[in-house]
């Protein structure tokens, strides 16, 4: 397992689409830091970037010997398959990404999905979609379930604890365990559900629950070091994405350089 970086960490805090920190200072830092990798978000790179913007992100990886290990298509818009995914995957293919990661927000956007991934698999693309609250993905067997409905080989999973845990799902070792042959991409970041006066709300167990963003290095809200422990157990080798948010008080950098050391520690420690 490597860890990367999402450009999530330097977004204005609740935004997603506006960047504090310029991509290629963001390269720079992660790379100082010790991260191998970045994921591409819509605040750092989006359809309609100049030829002259995609190559200046391309030549920021390079220079800092990071890959782009995921490209995120529409951020701020999840719960809806891209109607920009041809401009995504064109971007995947100039920037070498491997995967991208859209968003599916029903069963009747299906037929897209299976479209843009035979076309992404032409030039050897994944989809991987997030575990997340609010869409059918948001528990163990709504993942599978849809994953079977597509049924296509370049289409994968982004295991991602905390939205499991704000959804009342189960997120341990069996979740793993059934989930393990789907899962492409990990993700952490961590989150406390609070009550109303205390957080903000968000739309999951059928209803609102109230949450608070909290460092992935706090011991509340999602058991993080069991989910490191079960991603090595199943033998997963792949990213681990720092996915956390730049919520309020935070220096997103030494956030990021904090969190990588603690997620560090937790994959080098001894099974």
């Amino acid at each position: 397992m490597q860890l990367a970086l999402s450009g999530r960490i330097s977004e204005a805090p609740h935004e997603k689409t506006r960047t504090l920190v310029e991509l290629p200072n963001l390269a720079e830092a992660a790379a100082r830091i010790g991260y191998k990798a970045l994921e591409i978000r819509n605040s750092q790179l989006d359809t309609g970037a100049s030829h002259s913007q995609i190559t200046s992100v391309r030549q920021a990886l390079q220079e800092n010997n990071l890959e782009a290990c995921c490209l995120v298509a529409d951020s701020a818009h999840e719960g809806i398959f891209s109607p920009r995914f041809d401009e995504y995957l064109d971007m995947a293919i100039q920037l070498g990404a491997k995967r991208i990661r859209p968003s599916i927000g029903s069963i009747e956007q299906i037929p897209l999905v299976q479209d843009a991934a035979d076309r992404a698999a032409a030039f050897g693309i994944e989809l991987v979609q997030f575990t997340h609250h609010g869409t059918p993905f948001n528990s163990v067997q709504g993942a599978l379930d849809m994953l079977h409905r597509v049924n296509r080989l370049n289409v994968g999973l982004v295991f991602e604890a905390a939205n499991l845990y704000i959804e009342g799902q189960e997120y341990g070792d069996d979740a793993l365990q059934a989930l393990a042959p789907y899962i492409r991409h990990a993700e952490v970041q961590n989150m406390l559900l609070v009550d109303a006066a205390d957080g903000i709300p968000i739309t999951a167990q059928g209803g609102y629950v109230h949450y608070q963003n909290i460092r992935v290095d706090d011991s509340r809200g999602v058991d993080i070091p069991g989910v490191v422990s079960g991603l090595k157990n199943f033998g997963y080798a792949g990213w681990l994405v720092m996915h956390s948010p730049n919520f309020d008080g935070l220096d997103p950098l030494q956030y990021a350089e904090q969190a990588h050391d603690y997620l560090q520690g937790l994959i080098d420690r001894p099974a």
